[in-house]
């Protein structure tokens, strides 16, 4: 099956070796599946906290033949999960959620799982800002970033970790290329989103989103 543009661009994302990677929330498990296609020695972790999406799931790769060695399902809550005990590194990719869910998530993966070796690969559907200068708190840092449009719609790619250093920009800095046309346009939805946002309530939050985003533009 051929992916969307988004969970393509975060396949291609995934580069450096792990031993266990979880595809959370996983819905259909469409990139969980590509990640299984892929030459690589990491298990894949389906997940999603929906009993019959992961028994459709289950269903789904064993009629596939995928190797069974290579993946495992959870019915489990990502709130509540304890991770495998490993001195190697694990990736956890949650996708297409809002960004407090995001944030709430996250935090309780570090929260439960102190010691663990750990990077997120997250694409949220809102709140953008808030979920980058939330993760700037947790002490995360930036690996890599990426900003693509799908069906119309803009998503920002946030690879993060908790063993780099690089701080994380409450609005991004590697994803932005303003020779595009699309990212002109992105830049100009923020400007203008938190030009509202200023006028309704008085924020500190909001007018300094927009003062970053307008000196991305300058």
């Amino acid at each position: 099956m051929k992916l969307p543009i988004r969970l393509n661009a975060l396949l291609e994302m995934i580069q450096s070796p792990y031993e266990h990677i979880w595809d959370c929330c996983c819905d259909h498990g469409y990139l969980g599946k590509a990640i299984l296609t892929r030459d690589c020695s990491a298990l894949v972790h389906f997940l999603d906290v929906v009993g019959p999406i992961i028994l459709k799931l289950e269903q789904d790769l064993i009629s596939s033949g995928a190797d069974a060695s290579r993946w495992q399902t959870h019915v489990a809550d990502l709130m509540h999960l304890s991770l495998p005990k490993t001195d190697n590194k694990q990736l956890l990719i949650i996708a297409g959620v809002g960004g407090d869910l995001t944030v709430e998530l996250v935090s309780a993966v570090l929260r439960n799982n102190p010691e663990a070796k750990l990077e997120f690969l997250l694409c949220p559907v809102r709140q953008l800002n808030k979920v980058r200068v939330e993760m700037d708190y947790l002490g995360l840092g930036l690996v890599a970033e990426r900003l693509v449009k799908d069906a119309g719609r803009y998503y920002e790619l946030i690879h993060i970790s908790t063993s780099e250093p690089k701080r994380i920009s409450p609005v991004g800095e590697q994803m932005w290329d303003l020779a595009e046309a699309d990212h002109q346009e992105y830049l100009l939805q923020n400007i203008q989103h938190y030009q509202r946002m200023k006028g309704q309530q008085s924020s500190v939050a909001a007018s300094a989103a927009l003062a970053a985003y307008v000196a991305i533009k300058q």
